[in-house]
């Protein structure tokens, strides 16, 4: 894939999931996130395609891509101090499969994703079609509920706006110094108005923003709950 790097750029980027609105919450920057991840093969390939074009028009970029392998949206972030609070964040994702089941109620929830779009020039990512976010909002509303009932430390949280962030300019600070600070929409322009293809709502994970990667590219799993229609609804634990 495009976007390759090292072990040592890998653990940069997690590094750069925190954001600073949250490392500025009583200075306990997030090390965890819950997330549903995106693993469509026809949308990770369109966004390949997407900085593929990108990394052509601007090859600066190339250290600013976000591995497709990663693609998720996330529901919440938390801050862990110990294996016990990581725990305590696992069995607060297993009580939330009860409540999302029931929200969803044996129905498959498909997240359409289409256009992309952009927060101040410096994160773009591929957009969710607003009519399908209506469920998992209450989906995330459920979740973020579970954990503050089980009182995991979620402060950083933000709200939940359903995105699928491909590139962003915090992972490479060095192109900041350099004096780039936007992303111009001409870069991806001949795919604003993109249909990138559906995807199945059928898993909740748990993950670590500093452990060692999977072998696929994806995150670190504590947990991973499957939910809804999805076949063989079991919780899967890593042990710690």
């Amino acid at each position: 894939r495009v976007n390759q790097e090292s072990q040592g750029q890998v653990n940069q980027e997690s590094k750069d999931e925190v954001s600073q609105a949250a490392l500025k919450v009583g200075r306990q920057p997030p090390n965890y996130f819950v997330a549903i991840p995106v693993t469509n093969d026809q949308i990770l390939d369109k966004v390949e395609d997407v900085q593929e074009l990108i990394v052509t028009k601007e090859p600066e970029l190339l250290r600013a891509l976000i591995p497709v392998e990663r693609l998720h949206l996330t529901i919440v972030v938390a801050h862990l101090r110990s294996s016990e609070e990581v725990e305590k964040a696992i069995l607060a994702l297993q009580h939330c499969k009860s409540k999302v089941d029931d929200l969803l109620q044996g129905n498959q929830l498909n997240m359409t994703f289409h256009g992309i779009g952009q927060f101040n020039n410096e994160v773009v990512y591929v957009k969710m079609i607003e009519n399908e976010q209506q469920m998992l909002n209450k989906v995330a509303e459920s979740v973020e509920l579970c954990f503050r009932e089980m009182g995991v430390n979620i402060t950083g949280s933000k709200e939940f706006k359903p995105h699928l962030t491909f590139l962003k300019l915090s992972k490479a600070p060095a192109l900041k110094r350099k004096g780039f600070r936007k992303i111009c929409s001409d870069l991806y322009k001949e795919y604003e108005d993109c249909a990138f293809g559906t995807e199945a709502f059928m898993r909740i994970d748990l993950c670590s923003m500093h452990k060692k990667q999977q072998e696929s590219g994806y995150y670190y799993c504590e947990c991973s709950i499957s939910v809804a229609s999805s076949c063989g609804s079991k919780v899967s634990d890593t042990e710690l």
